[in-house]
């Protein structure tokens, strides 16, 4: 079996994932219905998808792996067809850098913005420690005698996985 597994190489493992719309959802399904009938543990499942994901990140995210695809795609225009796909070079992600604009009111509003961030930061902190049956306030604005109490909370139960 690991000498079958030496022969197989990581491209070749990938060319097993060129599929169309149809037959990846056929996949999902196939997978789906394995983990229903319990012919399959769903933490293996799970890793194996982690696993994935932490591969596609390995590769898609380093600079080499993007100026090749770049360099490629640019031989064939900024859209064309390839395999199961339409292939655009776009911007994508526009960011701007507004302190180098020189506005001095910009720069104003910007300095008010990071101390009314800390401040909210500061009340919401507050406000979480708010006893469970309220806490009475005065308004500062109002004169008035308010109720506050601490905010909701929710959450979702999910598994972390720290892969080895």
């Amino acid at each position: 079996m690991q000498q079958q597994l030496d022969n197989i190489s990581p491209v070749s493992i990938l060319s097993l994932l060129e599929t169309d719309k149809a037959q990846r959802q056929s996949f999902a399904a196939q997978v789906m219905r394995s983990i229903d009938e319990g012919s399959v543990n769903p933490l293996l499942i799970h890793l194996q998808l982690k696993c994935t994901e932490s591969l596609i990140k390995a590769i898609s995210e380093t600079p080499e792996y993007k100026k090749a695809l770049l360099d490629e795609s640019a031989k064939h225009g900024k859209s064309f067809y390839f395999h199961n796909a339409k292939i655009e070079t776009k911007e994508v992600g526009t960011k701007y850098d507004f302190t180098q604009c020189g506005d001095p009111i910009y720069t104003r509003i910007a300095a008010n913005k990071d101390i009314w961030d800390e401040k909210l930061k500061e009340r919401e902190t507050f406000l979480k420690n708010v006893p469970e049956s309220g806490l009475q306030i005065m308004d500062d604005d109002t004169g008035e005698l308010i109720t506050i109490y601490r905010p909701s909370k929710s959450s979702t139960t999910s598994i972390a996985v720290t892969l080895k």
